[in-house]
């Protein structure tokens, strides 16, 4: 009898190791899938939700702001704009 209760105690302490490690394979799985879902957001560019463009300060307005990718686009159109524009002419003379 002494040998049947150690062969059920080695496979009870076999079935706890078990569970352990399917539960720190579970616990290491989802720790990769929260670093890949971090990772993927960093890698797409966006640091707000919404898909929000970047602003920038008007050049030659006061206070206002602008969408940076429209400017950088086309530079020369924004100023040539600005220029026809009578308050800029206040605002330089």
């Amino acid at each position: 009898m002494g040998a049947s209760k150690s062969r059920e105690s080695s496979r009870q302490e076999g079935g706890e190791n078990a569970g352990a490690i399917v539960a720190l394979a579970a616990a290491a799985i989802a720790g990769l899938a929260a670093v890949v879902l971090v990772v993927a957001r960093l890698l797409s560019g966006s640091s707000s939700s919404g898909g929000e463009k970047k602003t920038m300060k008007a050049p030659g307005r006061n206070n206002q702001r602008i969408k940076r990718d429209d400017f950088e686009r086309d530079p020369a159109s924004y100023f040539k704009n600005l220029r026809a524009n009578s308050q800029y002419k206040e605002y330089m003379y």
